[in-house]
């Protein structure tokens, strides 16, 4: 749909317009609280900003805004497969909804938040990838927090198996003075090291590369950022896999959309479904991974 049509049909005075941004069309949404800014490309959320902050979102000055192309940063929706593909190389990393144009379903106010809702349905270029029908839904929610619904239904006539995650880049001060809460006892596959660990601390910090997947939990995170001043609340459902990501200051030299020293600017705390916690979905059943994030 083209930019004029979008604003006439699902624009809301003084609280969601439609604009072009870095070359692609994006929906601007204010709260009373808060403002967010949603690609409709990947059905990414870019920004949010509550009154007053910072923004909490990071998103890279390297990255790059073109067709075939992951945004790098904000919350990317990796779907249906969450990494590389299981048997296939050649298929895109993550999957293909971040490369998806999405198409808008809804605008509407509802308890004073701003909300957009975006569709994503089968096709035949879909089907080349992940040969099942589908529909896919995305609906943030725009007040004193952000709300991110990502709803899976099977809408063939054959049982499908997903993994996915809301990839969310989180703007912080310095990446390297951050600690994590909620993660205590929690088991782990630590992609750096290859192996599999338990964590014992109550805290986690970075110190160089980090990835890991925490299984089974499904616990509140509390990111402190004493550079920024404050502390950012990370609230899931549907989700027993919490995924956190820094590159380093090693790896991020190998990566072309994000800038050498932007590895201190952000980290990466993912509502998942990864590893043993995939998702089954029979003929017209549905599932719901959501993201929560807020100032404490």
């Amino acid at each position: 749909m083209q930019l004029e049509a979008l604003n006439q049909q699902h624009a809301i005075e003084n609280r969601i317009s439609f604009r072009t941004h870095q070359h692609m069309i994006v929906a601007e949404l204010v709260s009373d609280h808060s403002t967010a800014l949603v690609s409709l490309y990947g059905a990414q959320v870019l920004s949010f900003i509550p009154k007053g902050q910072k923004d909490l979102l990071f998103v890279s000055q390297e990255s790059l805004y073109q067709e075939g192309k992951a945004i790098r940063g904000g919350i990317p929706i990796c779907w249906p497969w969450f990494g590389g593909h299981p048997t296939d190389s050649n298929k895109p990393s993550h999957g293909f909804a971040r490369l998806s144009h999405w198409q808008v379903r809804l605008t509407k106010i509802e308890k004073g938040n701003t909300v957009l809702q975006l569709g994503l349905c089968d096709s035949g270029k879909s089907r080349n990838l992940w040969p099942f029908s589908f529909e896919a839904m995305v609906t943030i929610t725009v007040g004193k927090s952000l709300r991110v619904d990502l709803t899976t239904r099977n809408t063939g006539d054959q049982s499908f198996t997903l993994t996915e995650a809301l990839h969310t880049y989180f703007n912080v001060g310095r990446s390297e003075q951050i600690s994590i809460e909620g993660l205590k006892n929690t088991p782990f596959m630590d992609d750096v090291k290859g192996e599999e660990g338990r964590q014992e601390e109550p805290l986690l910090k970075l110190k160089g590369e980090v990835d890991r997947c925490y299984q089974d939990t499904t616990g509140v995170c509390i990111i402190d950022d004493p550079a920024f001043g404050r502390k950012i609340k990370v609230e899931k459902q549907g989700s027993k896999t919490t995924v956190v990501w820094n590159p380093g200051e090693i790896l991020v030299k190998q990566m072309k959309d994000l800038g050498d020293t932007e590895f201190s600017s952000m980290v990466c705390v993912e509502a998942a479904n990864a590893l043993n916690d995939q998702v089954n979905l029979e003929p017209w059943q549905s599932h719901t991974l959501i993201t929560q994030i807020g100032l404490v």
